[in-house]
């Protein structure tokens, strides 16, 4: 059992005041909580008129996130103003009758069937990032959280469009979204406590001509797969959907174009980040690494992997489960209360923000023993105690859970499993290794590793 604590940001003794709260979450969104926080159940304030709630108890995330999530479904007004450029009315930001008829048609497209066959993309993708990592002189850096996110840029483009994305424009959508998240500043602070419109923040006019960059490329690459015929893709899936005409099954080309874009978004930063955040904790600990190490060697031996193999990387996959405890990829979960509501005797004003947040439920000292410490075997199958389910939400909860957590959780697991049987990564000596969150919660300054072959 290892002893490491990894980093994380200072804990303020006292409440901080609203001015406060919102300097400190303009540097960082961590930074704002205090040492109490992560032993408080329910907690409320008010920042510029707005009130703001925080459900810190696995009851009250059950009842905000599934028994009454009808009243918090919708996300706040500034956060669909910070997307719609983008994403239009995709699954992400839509809600009501739109969003559930775009989940229950995508839904099938992320079955178990389906993604075992999108782990064959999953396997060749990370294989060919194995012969270009053994081109690397031992010893030498990388920038891991960018190999990273090539990494599951290439699976995801893969996975939509097959081969209908040439490595040039697969290239500038990702530079795209970079651009687009520059200019929202990877989320403005104001889209998780709903404050007014009128402060500063989202530059929607630089947002737009990025997404329109991204929707351009989009465009076109879904006329060239209606063309290839090429059912092997999700794109070839939505394609099905189409028509001019709306109905209860059918999807617009723009729809199909937003739904598409959604699942890059989704399925490319977060994944990239707890790719990284792996290496790191495993770099910190011996123990750790001799075990992935022996799991790899004993499933895999000298044979590349297979979707089979899944199933049986239970090591592998809890270390991709507590590396998400530790560093959520998206550590803030922000609703608005569509009516008035009464929690634990507390009035829940129509209008006001409902945080619920990974960040303090999987640190919550009530909840988890040791919570700073990086220990793998709490998510293996013979733990003494099993997490619950409504404080370990790295993919949120509920019936707007992400609809790729299972094709996520392949992935992250193949993709370690197949470097790991090749390399090792090591921080560099004298290297502090940080984060920044705005939006997603990833390792600051690239997370520079010195990779040697095993």
């Amino acid at each position: 059992m290892t002893d490491f604590i990894p980093p994380f940001p200072t804990r303020h003794k006292k409440t901080l005041g609203p001015l406060d709260t919102l300097k400190y979450a303009r540097r960082d969104l961590l930074s704002i909580w205090t040492e109490n926080a992560f032993d408080r159940q329910f907690m409320a304030t008010k920042i510029i008129n707005r009130s703001v709630f925080i459900a810190n108890h696995p009851e009250i995330v059950r009842y905000v996130f599934l028994t009454n999530h009808a009243n918090y479904e919708k996300k706040s007004a500034l956060m669909r103003k910070a997307l719609a450029p983008l994403l239009g009315d995709g699954l992400f930001i839509s809600d009501g009758a739109t969003w559930q008829k775009h989940r229950e048609l995508e839904t099938p497209m992320f079955s178990t069937e389906q993604v075992a066959k999108y782990s064959e993309v999953m396997i060749k993708t990370t294989e060919e990032r194995v012969q270009q990592w053994s081109l690397f002189k031992s010893g030498s850096v990388i920038p891991v959280l960018p190999q990273m996110g090539q990494l599951t840029a290439e699976i995801i483009c893969r996975a939509l469009f097959g081969n209908q994305l040439g490595a040039e424009q697969a290239a500038q959508v990702v530079q795209s979204f970079a651009d687009y998240q520059a200019v929202i500043g990877q989320m403005d602070i104001n889209t998780f406590f709903g404050l007014p419109s009128w402060i500063p923040g989202i530059k929607t006019g630089k947002a737009t001509v990025a997404a329109k960059a991204i929707h351009t490329i989009v465009d076109k690459v879904i006329a060239e797969g209606e063309k290839s015929g090429n059912a092997d893709t999700l794109l070839a899936q939505f394609l099905k959907f189409q028509s001019e005409t709306v109905t209860a099954n059918t999807l617009t080309r723009e729809q199909i174009r937003n739904e598409l874009i959604v699942l890059f978004m989704a399925g490319h930063e977060t994944t990239a980040n707890t790719l990284a955040w792996a290496w790191y904790l495993i770099s910190q600990c011996p123990d750790v690494e001799q075990r992935l190490h022996d799991e790899v060697d004993a499933v895999l031996g000298n044979r590349s992997a297979t979707f089979a193999d899944v199933a049986k990387l239970a090591y592998t996959r809890a270390v991709i489960e507590e590396t998400m405890r530790l560093y959520p990829p998206v550590p803030i979960l922000s609703r608005e209360a569509i009516a008035d509501d009464t929690i634990r005797k507390r009035h829940i004003p129509a209008g006001s923000i409902m945080l619920v947040v990974p960040w303090l439920l999987h640190r919550h000292k009530q909840y988890w023993d040791k919570p700073d410490h990086f220990m793998p075997e709490r998510f293996l199958d013979d733990a003494p105690v099993k997490p619950d389910r409504y404080t370990y939400i790295p993919f949120s909860i509920g019936p707007r859970v992400c609809i790729g957590k299972y094709f996520g959780t392949v992935e992250t697991t193949l993709c370690l499993a197949i470097l790991a049987r090749h390399f090792r990564l090591q921080v560099p000596e004298g290297h502090q290794v940080t984060h920044e969150c705005r939006l997603t919660l990833r390792p600051k300054d690239n997370l520079p590793m010195r990779i040697t072959a095993r």
